[in-house]
């Protein structure tokens, strides 16, 4: 793949990234009205809905209205869809018994998991540029999260498993795209996730989850949407397609600028102060990201397998 390619894929991301990190405050918000599993619940129906009507309606304009899922298409999606919806429950389910900052620093561990793992799974090493980029990053989420300051309990090793199962959603989307339609893919993925959120509300939470007065309310019902259109919809179908044109390392490093993005937003718009931790940890993390992106010496990168 050319370098040209690689960077409009990852400022894709990036875009992606922001939008995640600058609706944290949102989603915040809507969390005292909606429990996560029935936030995530609707929020990945939704989505799958809407992008299943777009798959619809754009293969009736080309009169190719037969959209083939295959066996293998839908255990794929089944697979991303499940590494997906334990990365969000297991970062909910550790939040009971950790920190915040703490949750965010092991969520942020996958940037360091995707390089090992695309090493052993993908046979593809990144180049050391990328690895120093790592480190950086991932210092840097240290310092911007924990303030230097962190203790380990039983919701941290929790979060573990979080970090672990983002970390294999972005390698096996890495090793799937290729074979499918982004489309059809990220449809049947985030359906799972949705069906997958349904079940586990309906034990745990009864019937919280299928409680339409709550879900229609004013202000819910709009911020659901708008995470499943734009935060949902359009971000994992630009992750499924983008990852054929970028290594999954990449990914991993642009990702873990959501902190970042969150933790300004809450400066400007709920006058949180940054102090010299922060500030450090931030500059970390967009340094590692641009030793990401350095040039490799030639004009391609090698295509992942």
């Amino acid at each position: 793949m050319t370098l040209k390619r690689v960077l409009f894929a990852d400022s894709a991301l990036l875009g992606i990234t922001f939008v995640w990190g600058t609706t944290f405050i949102i989603v915040q918000n809507i969390l005292n009205q909606l429990t996560p599993l029935t936030f995530n619940a609707w929020r990945f129906f939704f989505a799958a809905l809407f992008l299943i009507s777009w798959q619809f309606f754009t293969s009736k304009k080309r009169k190719s209205a037969n959209v083939l899922y295959s066996w293998k298409l839908i255990g794929s999606g089944a697979l991303l869809g499940g590494f997906l919806f334990a990365g969000y429950v297991c970062q909910t389910i550790g939040l009971l018994y950790t920190s915040a900052s703490n949750a965010a620093f092991i969520t942020g561990l996958s940037v360091v998991l995707v390089p090992i793992f695309s090493a052993i799974l993908l046979r593809n090493a990144p180049h050391k540029a990328a690895v120093i980029g790592v480190i950086f990053a991932a210092v840097g989420l240290f310092f911007l999260t924990t303030r230097g300051q962190f203790s380990l309990n039983k919701g941290d090793v929790i979060v573990l498993v979080s970090a672990v199962t983002f970390a294999l959603h972005i390698i096996f989307t890495a090793k799937v795209t290729e074979q499918f339609n982004s489309l059809s893919l990220t449809i049947v993925q985030l359906a799972f996730v949705a069906l997958f959120a349904f079940i586990t509300g309906y034990i745990f939470e009864g019937g919280e989850a299928f409680n339409l007065h709550i879900l229609f309310q004013g202000d819910v019902i709009i911020v659901v949407l708008f995470m499943a259109l734009f935060a949902t919809a359009f971000a994992f179908l630009l992750q499924t397609a983008l990852q054929k044109e970028t290594p999954a390392t990449h990914v991993g490093i642009i990702y873990i600028m959501e902190p970042v993005f969150a933790a300004w937003t809450s400066v400007l718009f709920q006058n949180a102060r940054f102090g010299p931790s922060e500030l450090t940890g931030s500059l970390l993390i967009l340094l590692g990201m641009l030793l990401a992106e350095w040039p490799t010496g030639g004009q391609t990168i090698e295509k992942q397998h």
